[in-house]
């Protein structure tokens, strides 16, 4: 074959390759548009096909393609990736390692390829870490609702209810020892169990963010002379009349070991 007619052959079957590839992109970048928050996701797999990695989490999911990500919410999407078009162009330059990684077995997480097990390992953790969150949190506002700040309130319920009053000087929103009694003590559901049977509490506060009534920093102020409270935190158990029966203080070892300094 002669020279000219080899590099005129040559120089068609080029231009053919570039104008197929051209062609793919467009035709890439005109579908990646069709992709729009309301889109179902079986228009979704249509346009793209199937996606390196479904995230399920119940009427949620998240389809990602290399980078791009679609967000679903009961199968209509809600989300698109901002450079969803440049973001697919990428993925068709990959798409070998992609082929790769999923015969390997792998999925795409979070834009990182791992094992179906390390997938659900985390999870699971997640999971795990968002219940026990949770869980601290519902321990927490139910110790809450157990103080009680008016002082004759208190008394008389405890003499009511045949219980002793548990003073709680503090500082809530400065004094670290107190913090620290309060997460590891009263915020703790064997302390909130033993005090629901035993203990009517009562928080006397002296906080330096938070506002008191008038009534109510002249109540503490009188009850902190009364019991001769010099620092916090200072726990005084009286009973129903106000007699000092024990006092405690913080103490570290959770709620038995406090417990222990007032029986």
């Amino acid at each position: 074959m002669p020279i000219s007619l080899l590099h005129s052959t040559s120089t068609k079957f080029t231009s053919l390759l570039y104008f197929a590839v051209f062609s793919c992109l467009v035709a890439t970048s005109v579908n990646a548009s069709e992709i729009q928050v309301g889109s179902s996701y079986a228009d979704v797999i249509q346009i793209l096909g199937e996606p390196d990695g479904e995230l399920k989490l119940g009427q949620k999911s998240i389809l990602t393609y290399g980078k791009a990500k679609i967000k679903l919410l009961n199968n209509n999407v809600v989300s698109v990736s901002s450079e969803l078009e440049k973001q697919l162009l990428e993925r068709s330059q990959t798409k070998s390692e992609v082929e790769a990684n999923r015969d390997k077995g792998l999925v795409n997480f979070r834009g990182k390829w791992v094992t179906p097990n390390q997938r659900d390992a985390v999870l699971k953790s997640e999971l795990i870490a968002k219940q026990k969150y949770n869980k601290s949190r519902s321990v927490a506002l139910h110790s809450q609702q157990l103080w009680h700040t008016d002082v004759n309130r208190a008394m008389q319920l405890a003499k009511s209810t045949n219980k002793q009053l548990l003073l709680n000087f503090t500082g809530s929103d400065w004094c670290g020892w107190c913090i620290r009694l309060d997460n590891e003590v009263f915020s703790q559901q064997g302390f909130i169990n033993y005090a629901k049977s035993n203990y009517i509490l009562v928080k006397v506060d002296f906080p330096k963010r938070s506002t008191q009534t008038d009534q109510l920093r002249k109540q503490n102020r009188s009850l902190a002379n009364k019991y001769r409270v010099r620092a916090y935190p200072t726990i005084v158990l009286v009973d129903s009349n106000g007699k000092p029966l024990a006092r405690s203080g913080y103490v570290k070892g959770g709620p038995e070991a406090f417990l222990r300094t007032l029986r």
